[in-house]
């Protein structure tokens, strides 16, 4: 049984007739199933990306949301259309107002552009995910992942009538099974690779975990957050890395360094068979 992953959109490009955008979206092929995980920041883009790829967003059976910020919820409403019962999975924190905290900025606003109900409006249907589900044989959704806080940069989340510390209680990612093993997709890893591999590792029941792909969240790490990340990475087995997104260029050659022959650069256009 083997999974084709197909990143659709990315911070950078890979060819001449896709787009860059920040933001992040890929097609999951697998037995039975077609998924989008994550949405982009722009339809158009994800839209115009599907188009150049070959790929026919009309046969995506649901999208599976990583967490809600608007570089990954962006094109939801360009999915959607002219769709009936297109399954969405997040957790329903998604949908909460968020924003990022820069000095010496005001607080930059980065929630979800979409609400649920105008969605549910639109014919899809909302699954929540406040647990591990299990899709297909191949595909596991983790659920909220568990773990001490980790990252640098100020997120914040509305929580009734308070603005609060964001911890991403929504963020969840996917865990794919191939020819070659489990794999983990994540879109921004804001909860930290140790959190994210410690979670993946119990939810394979000790299986390996053979490949990590999408954003890692390092571009505003120092060298101790780097580390981490490798020490992870190794406690985990060194599996094959796959970056792209919200990594950051001097992360991946870091990784690269710890890691030689396991760390492949991804982008928008390029396709992953595992």
């Amino acid at each position: 049984m083997s999974v084709q992953i197909a990143i659709l959109v990315d911070d950078t490009t890979s060819c001449d007739s896709v787009r860059a955008e920040h933001g992040l979206s890929v097609l999951l092929s697998g037995p039975g199933r077609k998924v989008l995980f994550d949405a982009a920041s722009r339809g158009d883009t994800l839209l115009a990306n599907a188009a150049a790829m070959g790929v026919d967003l009309g046969e995506i059976d649901s999208v599976v949301l990583s967490h809600g910020h608007y570089d990954h919820t962006g094109g939801l409403a360009a999915a959607a259309a002219g769709r009936s019962g297109l399954k969405i999975y997040a957790h329903p924190s998604a949908w909460r107002r968020r924003w990022v905290e820069q000095p010496g900025k005001p607080l930059k606003e980065v929630s979800c552009p979409h609400s649920l109900e105008g969605l549910v409006q639109r014919s899809a249907a909302f699954h929540p995910v406040d647990g591990p589900q299990k899709l297909e044989d191949w595909l596991v959704l983790s659920g909220p992942v568990g773990g001490p806080k980790h990252g640098r940069e100020v997120f914040v989340v509305s929580r009734g009538s308070e603005m609060v510390v964001d911890g991403f209680e929504d963020e969840i990612f996917c865990l794919l099974r191939g020819e070659r093993g489990w794999a983990v997709m994540t879109g921004c890893c804001h909860r930290g690779l140790k959190n994210t591999l410690r979670s993946a590792r119990f939810l394979s029941r000790g299986e390996p975990i053979v490949a990590v792909f999408g954003g890692l969240h390092l571009k505003s790490a120092n060298h101790e957050d780097l580390q981490t990340a490798a020490e992870a990475l190794a406690d985990a087995g060194r599996p094959e890395v796959y970056p792209c997104h919200c990594t950051g260029d001097g992360a991946v050659k870091f990784l690269a360094e710890k890691m030689p022959g396991k760390v492949h650069p991804l982008n928008a256009g390029k396709r992953v068979v595992i």
